[in-house]
């Protein structure tokens, strides 16, 4: 469905569900979704749309703004992945008879055109996904290694202590803790600069303390990481380009 706003057009889906009210998703691509109960008909979700139109195009437009500067992520040479804050080249290295696909991160070497730091990636397949699927394993095994080391600097802090970490796939958060004390971690952290994943394992333990983000809990935060709201401005600038 659409509708006229303006001199814009709204364009709409319509999900129906088992719930009360109704609600409006605009993507990061600003698509929109009108999620809806089972029985509201089509012209009270256009009243609903049409009351919302404001809101609407305004959320699109900052999406437009905020995802222009989007890097284009590419398996290809001389594109870029992050990794620890910074822009590193690729090199792709094709050979049937290599087993699987490895990466490797380091510097110059004799088989790569790069003078400074960057991804090999050792592949026997030109296959995009299946080479996306080994970079999210590497980063996934980095994600590990840096967050049990910040843990481990920052754990004197806190009474509790973290009994579990896990690393996995989190759209919307970069980490999230259980009422047992556990981390999930978001396995792109790895991407981000040092100093903000600190900020990330600080925000998870604070919530041992309090399980909200009450003023409370930011003043715990900022007792331990009195500049934490650069990092945490850096997650909402850079976290657009966080991803492969």
């Amino acid at each position: 469905m659409n509708i006229e706003y303006k001199d814009r057009v709204i364009e709409f889906d319509i999900i129906k569900r088992k719930r009360k009210t109704a609600c409006i998703k605009v993507d990061m691509d600003g698509k929109v979704t009108v999620i809806t109960p089972l029985r509201v008909s089509s012209e009270t979700v256009e009243l609903f749309v049409r009351k919302k139109a404001e809101w609407i195009i305004e959320k699109q437009d900052e999406m437009i703004k905020k995802y222009e500067g989007k890097i284009i992520r590419k398996f290809k040479d001389g594109n870029t992945f992050m990794y620890l804050g910074n822009e590193y080249p690729i090199h792709i290295i094709y050979d049937e008879s290599f087993k699987n696909i490895r990466i490797s991160f380091g510097g110059k070497t004799l088989k790569s055109p790069y003078p400074k730091v960057h991804f090999i990636i050792y592949t026997n397949t030109n296959n995009e996904e299946e080479m996306k699927v080994a970079m999210e394993k590497w980063y996934r095994e980095k994600t590990m290694e840096i967050v049990k080391e910040k843990i481990k600097k920052y754990e004197n802090y806190f009474v509790d202590k973290v009994s579990h970490i896990k690393v996995k796939e989190q759209k919307r958060r970069w980490a999230s803790c259980t009422g047992k004390n556990a981390i999930l971690f978001n396995w792109r952290c790895s991407m981000a600069r040092e100093d903000v994943i600190e900020y990330i394992v600080v925000h998870e333990m604070c919530h041992f303390e309090h399980r909200d983000h009450s003023k409370n809990f930011w003043n715990r935060v900022e007792s331990i990481l009195p500049d934490y709201q650069k990092q945490h401005e850096y997650l909402k600038v850079n976290g657009i380009n966080m991803y492969l």
